[in-house]
């Protein structure tokens, strides 16, 4: 055997070897996995706004909607608008590293609530709802949320939730 080959061989062995520890997808060992099982946090700061996402609870039936709370604060000098009416037609929601959208974009006339700097606005709900194309199956899942505030991208703490397997 000569010594280039001897060479390769070993470098496919430890790459082999290697990769056995490495059966965990990245996603699983991320900083945003383990913070999303704690404390909800407040998301990044986006222009002033900040957003954080709560869980109603960390555990879901598979016949169950998954509901959470957010909280949205002004740290900035900029007042925004926010139709809370419309809050799914203007979310994003990642479900497991996969963005989604709401179907339709169409929203009615609705109240509008000034976030001026300074102000928050606490536990508005939202669910998971189906209509987003999310195929919610058991196990545990990371939740965020994104809001479009006049062009501002305002994303949410991740949230840790699980669906429990029918019994």
């Amino acid at each position: 055997m000569t010594v280039l080959n001897k060479y390769f061989l070993t470098a496919l062995l430890v790459l082999f070897l290697v990769g056995q520890g490495c059966k965990t997808p990245l996603t699983k060992r991320s900083g945003a996995d383990r913070s999303a099982w704690g404390r909800p946090t407040w998301g990044p700061l986006s222009e002033g706004l900040q957003c954080r996402l709560r869980p109603d609870r960390r555990t879901w039936r598979l016949d169950e909607t998954p509901a959470f709370n957010f909280d949205l604060r002004n740290r900035g000098k900029r007042t925004f608008a926010f139709w809370p009416a419309h809050k799914l037609e203007l979310t994003e929601i990642e479900f497991d590293g996969k963005w989604r959208r709401w179907p339709t974009p169409v929203m009615i006339d609705s109240h509008v609530w000034p976030l001026a700097p300074g102000a928050q606005y606490n536990a508005v709900t939202i669910n998971l709802d189906r209509r987003f194309g999310i195929d919610i199956r058991p196990g545990k899942h990371i939740v965020r949320i994104a809001f479009n505030l006049e062009g501002v991208r305002v994303v949410s703490n991740p949230v840790g939730i699980e669906i429990l397997r029918p019994k």
